[in-house]
Order: C-alpha cells, then structure tokens, then sequence
C-alpha cells in the first residue's frame, strides 16, 4: 500500500475503524464486569467481596497484555497479535463459565488474568493500527473506537443478562467467548497496516532527512513529561474504576433500588463511551492539554457528587456522579492514545500507547491501597479521599500544559531543521 490516493485511503480507513470498532464492542465486556459479579457469586457459589477483587485483576492485566501485545506484534505482525487476543478471551471467559463453580482462583486467573489480557492484547493492537489510518483525524478515529470499547456493557452486557436466566451464565460465557474469537480473528485477517507515507498524504506534512520524525527517539519512560501526564492519568482512572467496579451495589447503599442499579451500570457505560466520541471531537478542536483540564473538572464533579450521595442519601447525586465518573473515565484512552502518538511519534506508537495505558495498573493499585487503608466497604470514606485526588489531578494540568507547549515548540523546530 504505497501509491494509495486520498479517496482510496478515506473509504479503505472507514472499513477498518467500522470492523475495529465492532471488534472493541466485544473486547469491551471487560467493563461489564459489574453486571456479572452478581450472576457469578449466585452460580458459582462465591463471596461477593471475594469476586470483586477480580475487575482489579483484570484492568492489570489489560495493562500487561498491552504492553505484550506490542511486542508479539514486532515477532508475528498484527494479525498473529489479535489471534492470540481473540484465544486468551477465549479461554478466559469460556474457561471461567466451565471451570468457576466454587474456584475462585479459576476466577481470578481465567477471567482476570486471561480475559484482561486477551482484551489488552486485542486493544492495543486494533487501536495502534487503526489510528495510524487517522492521522488527520486521530480524536475522531479513537474516539469511535473507544465508544465501541466503552458501551459494550450497556449494549453486550445487558443482553447477556437478559439472555442468562433461560440459558445459565456457562452457556453465555461460552458463547461470548466464541463469537470474540471469531470476530477478532476476522479482523485479524482483514485489518491492514496504512502506506508509510500516510502522515504526508493525508496532512501535506512532510517527514524530515530519511522520513525520520524527531518524536520518534523519545522514549516516553526518559520524559519528564510523561511521568506529568501519568499523575493525571493515574487518578482518573483511579476515579473511574472506583464506580465502574462497584455501580450497581454501591447505588443500592444510597436507596436507589436493585432494578436501577443495574440500569445504571448501563447508562455509566454509556456516558463511557459517549466521553469518547465527545471528548475526541474536543481534542480535534483544541489540543491534549485543555482536554485533560476539562476531563479533571469533569472528575472533581464526579468524585465530589458521590461523596456528597454518600452523606446526604440523595440517590440523584449518586446517578449525577456515577455518570461523571464513566464519562472522565471514558475520556482517558482518547488522551492517552493522542498524547503517545503525537508527542512521541509514529514508529513505536504500538509500545508507546501500551507503556502510556500502564497508568490502569497504578489505577487500579490506587484502589486497592485505598480500600486497604479505610476499609473496602467504606465507600464514603474512599472517595473523601478521591475527591481529595480529583483536586490534585486538576492542578497538575497546569505543569503539563507548560512541558507540553515546550516540547511541541522543540519537536517543530526539529522538523524544520530536518
């Protein structure tokens, strides 16, 4: 695919986002996790708190898969990289509906550690690969796919519990396990890596001496910037998976009754990926740094209206901060797949984007340490302490935005010298 027209490359790009995205909403029932912890426990004959360890497996070992997943694409390609995807997922959620009755160790290790990282695998890749199609569209092309990722617990989810009562969870997990593998493995075989000089065709901008790009030999982990970014990052997601895990019983401890809480679950998902159209097309119009700032008030607003559900009983504050939360949340991969490739380039944005999403793992420890320190039920008191980490994610957008136009400033004086 080198002498590609800007026609050719506009209607061959639209296929592959439309494939990768449908791709993503299976990949995506890694958020779902809260709607199943329930038909879990009752199936398999486990404890509620035992199972809900499980999401924050899972989001680590997304971030691991991510990060295997760039290399497995260096040794075999991006087709080999979303079959193997689409055989973990496979074996995680096939394998737990099999083999979970009263193991939770089969738990944590087939849906948390393989179904997190077939998901993390499959997601990187599709989403490294797709992008680069985009480079004149990159909020666009991942906000699409990120709103693919984020609504598969509204959509996949609440079909499959729809489904569970005649059928029986084993059933349902097997049959999503099947179909993932055969959809990931088709677009395994139709998803194509764009003509090199994509940037040039579709922008007019030029590469400079031996079609080098000076972003290109930055390393995100010898960048001041980075780290910067991550502290924002960490915290958002930290909020995020905060609410997205425990939807459902935590909207029951303020009043709102059983059946709406699981109808929440579904509209958090929906503000998840609509946060990723949104905040996408807001990034397309601006830059990275005003979308973190906005994305952090976003979280402050969450974080803050939970807390106050909390103390008051107010059930509406509740819903009003169970969305904020999916939408800040949602808002995350869109940044972070846009600050990986234009601050650091092209060439390894596979390894890039996966080093960049590691901030779930420090996410979802965040979590962990929390209930560590004032208790796993104490939701109250968790976020108290999340709203205090809101506030703090705020203020470091300012630092970032200051490195931020610095080092674009650098990288154009690069390329103008190239």
């Amino acid at each position: 695919m080198t002498d590609m027209t800007v026609a050719q490359i506009k209607s061959k790009r639209m296929v592959y986002l439309a494939l990768s995205t449908v791709t993503l909403l299976l990949l995506g029932l890694i958020y779902a996790f809260s709607m199943f912890a329930a038909p879990m426990c009752e199936t398999f004959g486990l404890e509620k708190t035992d199972v809900a360890l499980t999401f924050n497996i899972m989001m680590i070992a997304f971030c691991l898969g991510c990060v295997a997943g760039s290399y497995v694409e260096k040794a075999v390609g991006t087709r080999g990289a979303l079959i193997c995807a689409g055989i973990l997922f496979f074996v995680g959620f096939a394998g737990t509906g099999m083999f979970g009755t009263g193991q939770l160790f089969v738990v944590y290790v087939l849906y948390g550690v393989c179904g997190g990282a077939g998901v993390g695998m499959g997601y990187n890749s599709i989403v490294a690969t797709t992008n680069i199609w985009f480079p004149d569209k990159v909020g666009f092309s991942s906000g699409v796919l990120m709103m693919g990722f984020g609504v598969s617990a509204l959509i996949l989810g609440n079909l499959s519990l729809q489904i569970m009562p005649s059928v029986g969870l084993t059933t349902v997990f097997v049959a999503l396990g099947i179909i993932t593998l055969i959809v990931t493995v088709l677009c395994a075989f139709i998803l194509q890596r764009p003509p090199a000089n994509i940037v040039e065709i579709m922008t007019g901008r030029k590469a400079g001496a031996a079609g080098a790009d000076p972003a290109d030999a930055d390393k995100p982990l010898k960048t001041s910037t980075f780290y910067i970014y991550w502290v924002w990052a960490i915290i958002v997601i930290a909020i995020g998976l905060a609410t997205i895990g425990n939807a459902a019983s935590d909207a029951q401890l303020v009043g709102l009754d059983a059946g709406f809480a699981t109808m929440l679950v579904g509209f958090v998902s929906t503000a998840n990926g609509l946060a990723r159209i949104i905040m996408g097309m807001v990034y397309d119009k601006t830059n990275v740094k005003i979308t973190m700032m906005i994305d952090a008030i976003i979280a402050v607003v969450a974080a803050g209206s939970i807390f106050a559900a909390f103390q008051t009983g107010i059930g509406a504050l509740y819903v009003v901060g169970a969305l904020c939360c999916g939408f800040c949340y949602g808002a995350v991969p869109v940044v972070a797949s846009a600050f990986a490739r234009q601050r650091f380039g092209q060439k390894n944005y596979p390894l890039n984007l996966s080093i960049t999403n590691f901030a779930i793992v420090f996410g979802s420890l965040l979590n962990i340490a929390l209930g560590s320190v004032v208790g796993v039920t104490n939701r109250p008191e968790i976020f108290m302490c999340l709203v205090v980490f809101a506030v703090i994610a705020l203020a470091d957008t300012f630092p970032f935005s200051k490195k931020w136009d610095k080092d674009i400033a650098d990288l154009e004086a690069k390329r103008a010298q190239a």
